[in-house]
Order: C-alpha cells, then sequence, then structure tokens
C-alpha cells in the first residue's frame, strides 16, 4: 500500500538512496526524465517538496526506488493499494505504466491540481472520534457544498468543501460527539466537484496516454472495491470523487491478506490498518531499520 500526498518530509528516502545502487538510479533517471533534479528538492528544499507541483512525482519516485529495493531482495505482494497520490504507486505496482510514463503523468496531474486550487477557495478538515454515519448526516444537514472526502480509517475521516460548509460541520462534529476537529493545511478542497476542472483537464490528458491491464490485483479508492474496466475514467474520476480506504483493507481482509506493507514516508496508512485489525502483520518501509524489520518478519515466515 502507497502512502499519500502530506506524508512528504525533508530527506525521505535518503537511506535506501545511500545504500542501494537501484534506489539511486532511479532518483537520478527521474532527474533526467523532468530535467531538474527533484532529488535536490526531496533532499534539500521543504517549500518545493510542500507544492503539490513537485510532490507528487516526488512521492512517486520514493514509490518506485522503494519497490526496486524490495525486488532486490524478492520480496513482492499479490495485491495493491494507494491513498490517493498514493493509488499511483499501486497503478506502478500493477505495470500499468513505466516509471517514465507515470511521471509524465504525475506531472500534468500536479500542474491542473495545482491551477485548480489557485481559482477555487475552500478548506479540508479531518474529524477524528465520530462514525461516519453520523458524519454524514452532518454533512448533509450543512449550509453549502461540504462532503466527505477521504475514509481513512474507523474513527478518521476527512471533509472537504466550501469554507464556511467546513466550518460549520467542524462545530457539529464536536457538538455531535467527535474528539477533534482539526483543518488541514492543504492547497485546495480535493475530492470534491470543486476541483471538477482539474478533473475534466487530466481526463482530457489521459486520452493520449496508452495504459496497460494490471497485471496483479488492485483495488480502486473511487469504489473500494477491485478494479473492473475503464481506469483512465477513475484516474479522472479520482481527482473529484471520495476516498474509500477502509473499505479496500476490508476488501483485502476478506481474500484472506494477512500482511501489509506501507511503501513511502511515515506510517499513516500502517495506522490506519491497525486501528481496522490489530492481528494484522503491517509493516512500513521508508528506511534501513524498517526495511530490516520487514526483511527478518518474511525471512521467519
Amino acid at each position: 500500500m502507497f502512502s499519500g500526498q502530506g506524508a512528504q518530509y525533508i530527506g525521505m528516502g535518503k537511506e535506501l538512496y545511500d545504500n542501494y545502487e537501484v534506489a539511486k538510479a532511479v532518483f537520478n533517471h527521474a532527474d533526467e526524465i523532468l530535467g531538474y533534479s527533484i532529488k535536490d528538492i526531496i533532499f534539500n528544499d521543504a517549500e518545493k517538496l510542500n507544492d503539490t507541483l513537485y510532490t507528487q512525482v516526488a512521492m512517486f519516485t520514493i514509490y518506485y526506488a522503494t519497490l526496486e529495493v524490495l525486488k532486490s531482495h524478492n520480496v513482492y505482494a499479490k495485491y495493491s493499494i494507494g491513498l490517493s497520490l498514493g493509488e499511483y504507486g499501486a497503478f506502478l505496482h500493477n505495470c500499468i505504466y513505466s516509471f517514465e510514463t507515470g511521471l509524465k503523468i504525475l506531472e500534468k496531474r500536479g500542474q491542473f491540481m495545482y491551477e485548480a486550487s489557485l481559482n477555487v477557495s475552500g478548506r479540508m478538515s479531518a474529524i477524528l472520534g465520530l462514525d461516519a454515519s453520523v458524519l454524514e448526516k452532518l454533512v448533509n444537514s450543512a449550509e453549502g457544498y461540504v462532503k466527505i472526502a477521504n475514509y481513512n480509517t474507523y474513527g478518521q475521516l476527512v471533509i472537504s468543501g466550501e469554507e464556511s460548509a467546513v466550518l460549520e460541520v467542524n462545530k457539529l462534529a464536536l457538538n455531535n460527539g467527535a474528539k477533534r476537529a482539526i483543518l488541514l493545511n492543504t492547497s485546495g478542497p480535493f475530492h470534491t466537484s470543486l476541483m471538477i476542472e482539474a478533473s475534466r483537464k487530466f481526463g482530457e490528458y489521459l486520452k493520449s496516454v496508452k495504459l496497460n491491464e494490471p497485471c496483479n490485483k488492485l483495488l480502486l479508492n473511487v469504489t473500494g472495491d477491485f478494479y473492473r474496466n475503464d481506469l483512465k475514467k477513475s484516474m479522472e474520476n479520482q481527482i473529484v470523487s471520495s476516498v474509500y480506504f477502509y473499505q479496500t483493507v476490508e476488501k483485502l481482509i476478506k481474500e484472506g491478506v494477512d500482511t501489509f506493507i506501507e511503501i513511502g514516508p511515515k506510517k499513516t496508512l500502517s495506522g490506519f490498518v491497525k486501528k481496522i485489525d490489530r492481528k494484522l502483520n503491517i509493516f512500513n518501509v521508508e528506511d534501513m531499520v524498517s526495511l530490516d524489520k520487514l526483511l527478518k518478519f518474511l525471512k521467519e515466515e
């Protein structure tokens, strides 16, 4: 499973870069493709790293570098999922495109989302400690446009929409038993119809891109279920659709999956999965310590 935008930090992937030639080659190849040093941004430039124009390609570079390191240890997965941007790591893992094509797709996606966010005003907020059914009712009762944008895990949901409506739902949520309502530092009201311009432009761009059918089992944010058809439409819709992340985890558990490996910075998704079922084997890979922990577990298995 591939972590989403917001998990990035300066120096992510540096230990893998320093210790694995395959990881170093990915960073260098990304620089060649992009025509500027994404490596330098990842390691040294916090301002650019947090700008969606660069964040998306930076995270994608981390996904591929980590996959290459895992491949060098013969670690493979039968299924893949991602959170929002992370889904593009799942697409890469599923042979849907090459690293070069994926980078170019995300360069465009980042550009369209950045441009759209300049033309709309809105906020996102994390609501902690409230059931989805309760929050859905509060969202429907609010004045103005707001929706549940992310179903992250049990008791952790994200709302997105017009600022006044988001602030209203924050108050309603706290009055109805939510533990916290935290405004997020995002550049736009993602996963709502306020981003329709980015979605349209991205859909138009994708018409000229060749994609392959998945080579492994892929689950999608927009349905919370297994991929069936029309991947381009799903990629276009994902910009304006809710992210059904915990629903994809539930599907995998029903399939008998008992080991989850998070690829990318931090342990955000690992934390989400833990809340769903603590008995699962949950790992993340972002540095040498976390990698060694996973490899030790797999060796013992």
